[in-house]
């Protein structure tokens, strides 16, 4: 069982308030959910680092978390209602709808003359499916999740069309 955190920042304790919040006690595996390593996570929580504004931005963005909260305290941790994620404390990802955006990331990409690395495709696929959370009412009813791929396709074509007619965008065909 992993042990509490103990923060030696006001920062980092709110750091860890806005996780338990969104219903993940493993700082682990909510490490993993953003994609980053569990223990530079641990480092923001502790306060032993400081976290870069990519990170601010991205808690901003996926969680609604009001960063004038996150750094002085003040106000609501949230920016109003508006974060679904924050209000379903047990919230998981579905597997099989994670595993249907995997494989329209590698079918368009696919289409695309694109090759991705491992890491690449993982990311992608993550984007994609918290894109697709975002656009959902209610983001833990698979038949609406489901029912948005056909809106999540068109969005991922028109993306990668417009990377790939981009120099310096990354995406070069394969």
């Amino acid at each position: 069982m992993a042990r509490k955190t103990v923060s030696k920042t006001p920062f980092g304790q709110r750091l860890t308030q806005v996780r338990e919040a969104l219903g993940f006690k493993e700082r682990a595996t909510f490490a993993l959910m953003l994609l980053m390593n569990p223990e530079t996570l641990g480092g923001y929580e502790r306060g032993d680092s400081a976290p870069d504004l990519q990170f601010l931005e991205m808690y901003k963005q996926r969680f609604s978390v009001n960063l004038n909260w996150l750094f002085s305290g003040d106000g609501e941790m949230f920016n109003g209602a508006s974060s679904t994620l924050a209000r379903s404390p047990a919230y998981q990802i579905d597997k099989e709808v994670f595993k249907q955006v995997g494989r329209l990331v590698l079918q368009l990409h696919k289409e695309e003359g694109i090759k991705l690395p491992p890491d690449a495709v993982l990311e992608a696929q993550s984007n994609a499916y918290n894109d697709l959370l975002a656009r959902a009412e209610d983001p833990a009813d698979n038949a609406e999740l489901m029912s948005l791929l056909p809106w999540l396709e068109t969005r991922l074509r028109k993306a990668l069309k417009a990377a790939v007619s981009e120099p310096g965008t990354g995406k070069r065909l394969a």
